[in-house]
């Protein structure tokens, strides 16, 4: 479904979105106050078993043990320290890393597209959003095509919803399918996002399963040589012993029963665990989430796709009237073009309407704004001579159907239908020619070789055919 409320929008300039970037501030969450790095050493010399450990050791001075007392003392303030260490230099790195990753987003600025870091987006701002895209911002929305939200993050909700033009989008949701362009109406602080990570950041943190068993192991033992050495303070009483000296016995006995090697012991475990999970790039920022990582039979994820330089060119046109190479350099517009051209500007033009990402002329270079796929059927298009701007104002978009898994192709309603996308799904619209031999084994050589194949048609909106000027095409990749 396909609804827009006015005419598109042209954006802000970038002096007034400079002008209110000033006046609101960057688009950021409440950062949550950090952990003092003093407090955070302060809680691994003071967490239950290194609690009971300073109690032992303070048992063992008042028994007139101080080599041993010193000794509990020492591992606990090493062990401690160590810790400390570990997690901290974790907890940066994870800082670091989130400042690596930064969220970008598609504005119309200045009447053309831009790719901007989405801190810097501004009230007023249009967007513009594709599946796959996060939404950063509250928006209310001006033009959608089959657009719907994945609003789980807000909601709890699996199921995606399909708002219509003027509705709102929050941030903090993302775009499972479809397309759609509006405009910010809250950034930062004033979101809905923020007031709901505002409560997350006021709750408690639950405890962690290993923190919960060593605990309990912790209470077995405490409780464990207190019983015991309250007996032997009882027998040595019973034997005759001086009470001063049965009392220091039966000190010794309790600071004997405490296993100080086993706070050490589960923390170099830990350390050790985490560098090995460091070493298959994997950041463990707390050491005690080791344990619980260790414990898990199945991790259940989406694919992700080949890992590529995220860079798509035309290099192959084919259409019943031949095959086309194209050979240029990157987004550069100029290319050499060996084989019939006409079919080409035609499949071209059919595949500029279908698509909306484009290549700028940004400092004297052609950088991509959008879908990479779209960006490089735009320059095939401006390499076989259109231009399209003039395309889109010759051709005015009445309806837009995005491409999605289920139906494989794209569809756009102008002065005639056009398809874009899936060999087999494209053709089934094209009544006037039929999918032949030379068709299908040219299908069968691309999948062969690993190239992607599209079909683009032109169909007219009464009879569905193809006018007579023009033909199904093909294009190879």
């Amino acid at each position: 479904m396909s609804t827009r409320l006015s005419a598109p929008l042209s954006g802000l300039t970038a002096g007034e979105a400079a002008n209110r970037l000033i006046s609101d501030g960057l688009n950021i969450l409440p950062q949550p106050k950090g952990t003092p790095w003093f407090r955070m050493l302060l809680g691994q010399l003071t967490h239950f078993f290194a609690l009971m450990l300073w109690v032992a050791a303070s048992l063992a001075f008042i028994a007139d043990l101080p080599q041993l007392a010193i000794a509990i003392a020492v591992v606990v303030v090493l062990n401690g320290v160590f810790a400390f260490v570990q997690e901290f230099h974790a907890d940066q790195a994870g800082k670091r890393l989130n400042d690596l990753l930064p969220v970008r987003v598609m504005v119309v600025r200045d009447g053309h597209r831009e790719v901007i870091p989405a801190t810097e987006l501004v009230r007023g701002d249009v967007v513009c959003l594709e599946g796959g895209d996060r939404v950063c911002a509250d928006l209310n929305l001006r033009e959608v095509h089959a657009f719907a939200l994945d609003e789980s993050m807000l909601t709890g909700e699996s199921a995606a919803v399909r708002p219509s033009a003027g509705e709102s989008a929050w941030a903090g949701t993302f775009v499972t399918e479809g397309e759609a362009t509006a405009v910010v109406t809250e950034t930062g602080a004033g979101t809905r996002f923020a007031g709901i990570a505002d409560l997350a950041q006021n709750a408690q943190p639950p405890i962690s399963p290993l923190a919960v068993q060593l605990n309990r192991v912790v209470r077995a033992v405490a409780v464990l040589s207190i019983v015991v050495g309250t007996a032997f303070f009882g027998v040595a009483l019973m034997l005759g012993t001086p009470v001063t000296d049965g009392f220091l016995f039966a000190i010794g006995v309790t600071v004997a029963l405490v296993p100080e090697g086993l706070l050490p012991t589960v923390t170099l475990s830990l350390a050790r665990a985490s560098q090995r999970m460091a070493g298959e790039h994997a950041l463990v920022r707390r050491l005690e989430a080791v344990k619980t990582l260790g414990s898990t039979t199945f991790i259940c994820t989406d694919k992700t796709g080949t890992i590529t330089s995220n860079k798509m060119a035309v290099v192959e046109v084919w259409t019943p009237r031949g095959t086309t190479r194209v050979e240029g350099t990157g987004y550069e517009p100029v290319a050499q073009l060996s084989g019939p051209e006409p079919p080409v500007r035609d499949l071209a033009l059919s595949a500029l309407l279908c698509s909306t990402g484009r290549a700028h002329l940004r400092d004297g270079a052609w950088v991509p704004i959008g879908d990479p796929m779209d960006v490089a059927l735009h320059v095939l298009g401006m390499r076989v001579g259109l231009d399209a701007a003039s395309v889109e104002a010759d051709n005015p978009v009445q309806a837009r159907l995005p491409f999605d898994p289920r139906r494989r192709r794209s569809s756009v309603v102008s002065h005639g239908f056009f398809i874009s996308k899936a060999p087999r799904t494209v053709s089934c619209h094209c009544a006037a020619t039929r999918p032949d031999r030379i068709w299908h084994s040219n299908v069968s050589a691309s999948a062969a070789c690993g190239c992607l194949r599209l079909r683009d048609a032109t169909v007219c909106p009464s009879s569905r055919r193809l006018p007579p000027r023009q033909v199904w095409s093909f294009s190879a990749w």
